[in-house]
């Protein structure tokens, strides 16, 4: 563990001149998932800045027609609070149901939002009251603040300074939560604005919090749970991990939105009778974690784009360096930051080439990447590439359809943390680097993706901060 400063600034501008002096700093509020990953080492902050003293930060007031809730605020707090008890029920409803007393009264709603836990409960009440986080810069509307796991619309300096919460006709927070860490296996939050349009929220899917638009859609038409009932969750927008199915998480999405309606009609939120249907049975693949994407280019075009250092570089976020050191193989570092995470990882990029006979150019391509992340441990992973020539019927262009399928490991400190969301976490991280390798294809400026030895890091930390809390 490494030795780290501690300040207690008092106040807004105090806080804002310590990050711009202090570049490693790192804001302290609840601490309660910084903290757990400074002593295990993976995160080495020259200084915690202490947000306790600033004034203001712990405020819940009524601001003309909204609620004003600082960064502060825990979860105790807000559950306690007559205002938001009396005229914001669900937010009340949603502190209490968090974690249990020790953790609410420690952890912070500010600080879980710029964690952005993809099963914490406070992202989809957040998002479903359509809430303007504020910063010390800025107004940031929840439907362009959270971006992902672990990952908000959060800039370098700055930090939460509270949220504004618009009154509502009504709303209500359901979740199933996993027995041990009361995390939610999932969570849905409806509201129903003052002019009858609905927002529905979903956590604990995999990959953070979601609105589900079709609900959304049917319940300003009609608002009973009737207008749900031909209805199904898109199962593709769920992970499996070994709590529970991403079929099952899908299906207790369309649950829990009938009785989060359910509390606020007076009606039965029961499922309707459903005549059952054969299904195929899919035959799982080897690889743990899998995908496809149509290029819009020809495979030999592909195959060089993959052998390109620089686009490579381009497809890695935080790589600060990509050099060629032989023939198909590559060195980079990279340093990538998760949430209360940060590291800086040497990796090894290894292609290996097939040609199937006959073949002018390779098809076929293996791919072998580790990261050294020091004392950390090591994450490995390895990627199969196949490209496949595909006719467009009508222009006739020759297009390709790149599939893949990975396998990652950890070994070291990291291995010790658990296993909690590997396939979940790994197979969103793969689908973002082919999305970034796909759109620079096609000239379009690449979205925030991460490469394959930093799943390892992501969820061994989401392991040990569950186990954490348990505790």
């Amino acid at each position: 563990m490494n030795p780290a400063a501690y300040l207690r600034p008092r106040s807004i501008t105090e806080v804002s001149q310590c990050l711009q002096r202090l570049p490693e700093a790192q804001l302290l509020a609840g601490g309660q998932s910084l903290l757990a990953a400074w002593r295990l080492g993976l995160c080495k902050p020259t200084h915690f800045v202490d947000l306790q003293d600033v004034p203001d930060l712990k405020d819940i007031r009524i601001e003309g027609d909204a609620l004003w809730v600082g960064a502060m605020c825990t979860h105790a707090q807000i559950a306690q609070s007559p205002i938001i008890a009396t005229q914001f029920p669900m937010l009340s409803a949603l502190a209490h149901g968090i974690a249990d007393a020790q953790i609410r009264n420690v952890g912070t709603i500010g600080g879980a939002l710029a964690n952005n836990d993809p099963a914490a409960c406070w992202p989809a009440g957040v998002l479903a009251m359509h809430a303007d986080i504020v910063t010390n810069e800025r107004v940031i509307n929840a439907d362009a603040f959270f971006q992902g796991l672990f990952t908000t619309a959060l800039q370098e300096g700055e930090w939460i300074l509270g949220l504004r919460f618009p009154r509502v006709a009504c709303a209500r927070y359901v979740k199933f939560e996993q027995a041990a860490s009361r995390f939610a296996l999932v969570g849905v939050a409806v509201m129903r604005s003052m002019d009858g349009e609905v927002r529905v929220a979903v956590t604990g899917l995999g990959q953070g919090v979601t609105r589900w638009y079709e609900a959304e859609t049917a319940l300003t038409a009609a608002w009973h749970v009737e207008a749900l009932n031909k209805l199904d969750f898109d199962v593709s927008n769920a992970q499996s991990d070994i709590h529970a199915s991403a079929q099952y998480r899908a299906h207790l999405v369309a649950v829990l939105c009938r009785r989060a309606v359910a509390a606020n009609t007076g009606e039965s939120g029961a499922m309707p009778a459903r005549t059952s249907v054969a299904h195929t049975p899919v035959v799982p693949s080897k690889a743990r974690i899998q995908g496809s994407h149509l290029l819009q280019a020809t495979p030999e075009y592909v195959w060089h784009q993959l052998l390109d250092p620089a686009v490579l570089q381009r497809c890695i976020p935080g790589c600060t360096a990509m050099t060629r050191t032989q023939p198909e193989h590559y060195q980079a570092v990279v340093k990538i930051g998760l949430g209360p995470v940060s590291a800086t990882f040497a990796t090894q990029v290894a292609l290996f080439p097939e040609a199937p006979n006959h073949a002018s150019a390779p098809t076929r391509c293996r791919l072998v990447l580790s990261g050294q992340a020091g004392a950390l441990g090591e994450g490995k992973a390895t990627v199969l590439v196949q490209l496949h020539a595909i006719q467009d019927p009508q222009t006739q262009s020759i297009h390709t359809r790149l599939d893949w399928q990975a396998s990652p490991e950890v070994t070291g400190k990291l291995a010790q943390l658990g296993n909690r969301f590997m396939d979940a976490t790994a197979h969103s991280l793969s689908q973002q680097f082919f999305n970034r390798f796909s759109a620079g294809l096609s000239g379009h400026t690449p979205t925030k993706a991460s490469s394959f030895f930093t799943y390892a890091l992501t969820v061994k930390v989401k392991q040990w901060f569950q186990r954490f809390f348990e505790r």
